[in-house]
């Protein structure tokens, strides 16, 4: 890379991006002035925020005991609310002579079940519509109390609320506090009257106390802030500049004069991608004081209205440390979504295309945004794996001041954050070096069309597009395939449910399109022979491997708890798998279908697919990444995708799908052997810990497999692939007939 071409690059951009008003205004204006505006906005709206009063139809009032008194004079007793309180409701009533109280009391005699019962119900609704109340209180006896014996009616108050009504909840809320301050009023002078002191019914006193201080509270709030709005403006400052440096040159018609001067297309990809960062970093810059300083003022102005508006404190500002964190974040955090951003604008075609790829950004990285706003999320090992997500976490620990914590899950955070920089800056590089990718032609879509392209433009093997449709097929399908099924009863109700989800769901969808897709259905579905020693050593490398697989799980698990809804669906196929006819039954289920059907989808078709990249080590992971996606549990789809990996170095390798399936196939039986079978002697003892529930393997016998399995990887990395003219005369012959008449005849 020639630094001064790239500085030369990054200043022409940021010359042509500073003269176009539209960038200017997005990035400038309007974060000076949005804020401002909606502060001015909200502070107009406070007059909605003020609390109005609410409409409480009493019946029966005289049944109400004279001390204490509930209600003096028409209004709830000053004692119970305040003089305050006493404006907030307004009260109906209705006397023992009224109809509806004779109605509603006759009712309460004939219902067996009297309050709550639906012929109450529906009469109280009615009347409480008529009346536009929000809130019904009935008092059907007469409520009489000895203080001297300390005993009352067992009579109640009854208060009907309509929880489909805001207001109806609001005025529930506010009588039933005070009807607690009135029953232990009642409750005390009962107690009195019998000489019980009050704090002998407490014999232990709970006081709480909040130890945290002002500074602490506004940290933490500021904390979920700060954070969140710093990953939301970079992305979107990012976006709209990458878009008009790529897809806007394209319609400009300058893209190409870009392209052919002396500057290597590195040189060009690095500096657009600085004059998309600068935006971004400015972006988030620029809204976060505007946020601040606009937030902080009106926070003012709601506290000085606290009356107003039900008391708002005032938030104060955030911590000076706190500027400093997020000032250091902002530059891996604009690199990651620039880099992204500018990828995204390379693949389209016009700016209106490009403005599209917006919304999957957004939908991809805003889970991995709020996952920290959670009450449960907290930095640990798990957490700070994940990209955005711990980045965030670790912000939030910096601005509350758990340095501890923080300094702790610290290196993964930044570990993590630096390889996706890396991976989305290499992204942006390899786009720019793609003629396919930069130069690709608007065209015309329709089905009609698309579904004669197909058919004319058939190729032997599938392209990335089939490859990426396929694996999004095989895990849309298996997601609600998934929910059609139930809950396994018995060994034959469970393999049957698995069978079908393995058939229909994944194997089926890769069939289905090399057959339509491809001219040589077999090829890319690398249905061909291999040579005994491959497979072998396929099978050698699966028992070789495995104490580093189990290692591996047990690393997975102890970063990733499994929640109590995975123990117990472990224990239920526990349970499931005992019923079993034989240990070959369990070996075909849990091995064989899956070995058979996975292998044909992800390292047949979907592999074959990738494999047009010309990059052999994107394909293996790409292929990896769907195979461990479709594997619903985040603990299982870690480990499969590393298996996955080692999968695809053999399918590449070998471009045969024999040895990936005995390889799959040995894993999965062995895993289900050693979890089902007790060894206490024999030669599998000796590979086992011992004292240990369970099968684990010792230390030095994995180890050496290890490192025997590790060999082999090497092994195959060497294998030079095999003679393709083998593929299709290896075959029987009663396939070949299959697959030819099978597939649709090529289009002249």
């Amino acid at each position: 890379m020639n630094w001064s071409k790239v500085k030369l690059i990054f200043g022409r951009e940021l010359r042509d991006q500073l003269r176009d008003r539209r960038t200017l205004f997005t990035v400038v204006i309007l974060p000076l002035v949005l804020y401002p505006l909606l502060g001015m906005s909200l502070i107009q709206m406070t007059q909605f925020m003020r609390e109005h009063p609410t409409k409480i139809w009493v019946v029966g009032v005289e049944n109400l005991p004279q001390q204490p008194a509930l209600i003096e004079g028409g209004q709830i007793a000053e004692q119970w609310v305040g003089e305050a309180g006493q404006e907030l409701m307004e009260l109906q009533f209705s006397s023992e002579n009224d109809e509806e109280f004779q109605l509603l009391v006759q009712q309460f005699k004939d219902t067996p079940q009297q309050h709550g019962s639906d012929l109450v119900d529906q009469l109280i609704q009615k009347q409480m519509a008529l009346r536009d109340v929000d809130l019904a209180v009935f008092i059907p006896k007469k409520i009489e109390i000895d203080q001297d014996s300390g005993t009352g009616t067992k009579s109640g108050v009854y208060v009907f609320t309509n929880s489909a009504s805001d207001k109806s909840k609001i005025a529930f809320e506010r009588f039933s506090a005070i009807l607690q301050f009135w029953q232990k009023s009642i409750f005390n002078d009962m107690l009195e009257a019998q000489d019980i002191s009050v704090e002998s019914t407490t014999p232990i006193q709970v006081a709480a106390a909040d130890v945290a201080g002002k500074t602490e509270k506004r940290a933490a709030a500021w904390s979920k802030i700060l954070p969140l709005a710093i990953m939301i403006w970079c992305l979107t400052g990012a976006f709209y500049p990458a878009v008009d440096l790529c897809a806007g040159e394209k319609e400009r018609g300058t893209f190409e004069t870009l392209l052919s001067s002396p500057a290597h297309r590195s040189d060009i990809a690095y500096g657009k991608l600085f004059t998309v960062m600068t935006f971004s970093i400015a972006t988030a810059v620029l809204n976060l004081i505007s946020m601040g300083v606009t937030g902080l003022f009106v926070m003012s102005r709601l506290a000085s209205m606290g009356d107003m508006v039900g008391g708002m404190p005032a938030m104060g500002p955030p911590p000076v440390a706190s500027i400093f964190w997020l000032l250091l974040a902002l530059l891996p955090v604009s690199a990651l979504f620039s880099a992204m951003s500018l990828a995204a604008a390379a693949f389209a075609r016009s700016s209106k295309e490009g403005q599209y790829y917006l919304v999957p950004l957004i939908m991809i990285c805003m889970p991995l945004m709020m996952l920290p706003m959670l009450p449960a999320a907290k930095l640990e090992m798990g957490t700070s794996l994940i990209p955005i997500t711990g980045l965030m976490l670790l912000l939030r620990g910096l601005i509350e001041g758990n340095y501890q914590q923080v300094f702790q899950f610290g290196g993964p955070v930044v570990a993590v954050t630096l390889v996706c920089c890396w991976f989305s800056i290499r992204w942006v590089v390899n786009q720019f070096n793609s003629e396919t990718v930069l130069f690709r032609a608007s065209e015309r879509f329709g089905v009609g069309l698309w579904v004669k392209q197909i058919m004319r433009e058939r190729d032997e093997m599938p392209s990335i597009g089939h490859a990426i449709l396929c694996a999004v097929l095989i895990l849309v399908i298996k997601f609600f395939v998934g929910f059609a099924m139930q809950m396994p009863t018995s060994w034959f109700h469970f393999a049957k449910q698995t069978t079908i989800v393995l058939v229909v769901s994944v194997a089926l969808p890769a069939i289905m399109m090399a057959l339509v897709l491809t001219t040589r259905a077999g090829k890319a579905l690398r249905l061909r022979m291999c040579r005994l020693p491959v497979a072998a050593a396929a099978i050698l490398m699966a028992i070789m491997l495995h104490p580093l697989v189990m290692w591996g799980s047990a690393l997975v698990m102890r970063i990733y708890p499994p929640s109590g809804d995975l123990m117990g669906m472990q224990h239920v196929m526990t349970n499931v798998m005992a019923d079993a006819p034989s240990m070959l039954a369990v070996l075909c289920v849990f091995a064989l279908a899956p070995a058979i059907t996975e292998e044909l989808a992800f390292r047949g078709f979907i592999l074959s697919g990738l494999e047009s990249m010309r990059k052999r080590w994107a394909a293996i992971l790409l292929s990896a990444l769907f195979f461990g996606a479709a594997h619903a549990v985040i603990q299982q789809s870690i480990i499969t995708f590393v298996v996955g990996a080692v999968l695809g170095v053999i399918a590449v390798q070998t471009r045969s799908l024999i040895p990936c399936i005995l390889f799959h196939a040995t894993h999965n039986g062995l895993s289900v052997v050693l979890t089902q079978t007790k060894f206490e002697s024999g030669p599998i003892s000796l590979l086992a810990m011992p004292g240990q529930e369970g099968f684990q393997y010792a230390i030095i016998p994995g180890i050496v497999m290890a490192t025997v399995g590790l060999a082999l990887i090497v092994w195959f990395l060497k294998l030079h692939p095999e003679d393709e003219g083998k593929t299709w005369d290896r075959l029987p012959e009663w396939v070949r007939r299959f697959i030819v008449k099978a597939q649709p005849a090529k289009a002249a």
